[in-house]
């Protein structure tokens, strides 16, 4: 809206010219008012257009990428990646139940796993896949003389050289069982 539209309008009116040029001025100030807050919600929506639009080019370019992309090739990937590393898991278990077949007498395996210099240790498999360990019994005799308290007395036909003072013999599994059941406060009667 013009200055000179609005002058035109009044000419014609009875009234002050001071007051004429007051009421245009009140109009154009309150028509900059809404053209400015009209140009602000423009230029608002301008700029989430821009952004906008830089989201999607961002995202068409992505698209691009993953279009060379083969699913199916990465899917069979990581299948035969986690197979192999499932079957590592397996022979890595085969191999430490064949180790711990050849450790007789353990109390704690793994105490005396740790005794033990790993490199030694070599696993071969037999006629049956089974695997079998060498380079472990010569170290075990060194860790049996060093520890023997890691082991169960009479296993290899040695005593450990400690006395705990009375008599300790083998016991059966049934007395052992007996035992255990005295000492839970098991009877024949709470059995059935």
């Amino acid at each position: 809206m013009k200055k000179e539209f609005l002058e035109n309008l009044f000419k014609d009116l009875e009234m002050e010219d001071n007051t004429k040029k007051s009421i245009i001025k009140s109009i154009l100030d309150e028509n900059g008012n809404d053209i400015n807050n009209e140009k602000a919600k423009t230029e608002g929506i301008k700029n989430d257009l821009k952004v906008k639009n830089a989201l999607i080019e961002d995202l068409n370019e992505k698209i691009k990428k993953a279009e060379g992309v083969d699913i199916e090739a990465i899917k069979k990937e990581e299948y035969e990646k986690g197979k192999s590393e499932g079957s590592k898991e397996v022979e890595d278990f085969k191999k430490t139940n064949a180790l711990k077949s050849s450790v007789k007498g353990a109390k704690d395996f793994d105490l005396v796993f740790s005794k033990l210099d790993k490199e030694k240790i070599k696993y071969e498999k037999n006629d049956k896949g089974e695997y079998v360990v060498s380079g472990v019994d010569e170290q075990i005799k060194d860790v049996k003389e060093k520890y023997p308290f890691l082991f169960e007395e009479g296993n290899d036909g040695t005593d450990s050289g400690i006395n705990l003072g009375g008599e300790h013999k083998q016991k059966t599994n049934d007395n052992d069982l007996k035992e255990l059941e005295d000492a839970m406060g098991i009877t024949e009667e709470t059995k059935k």
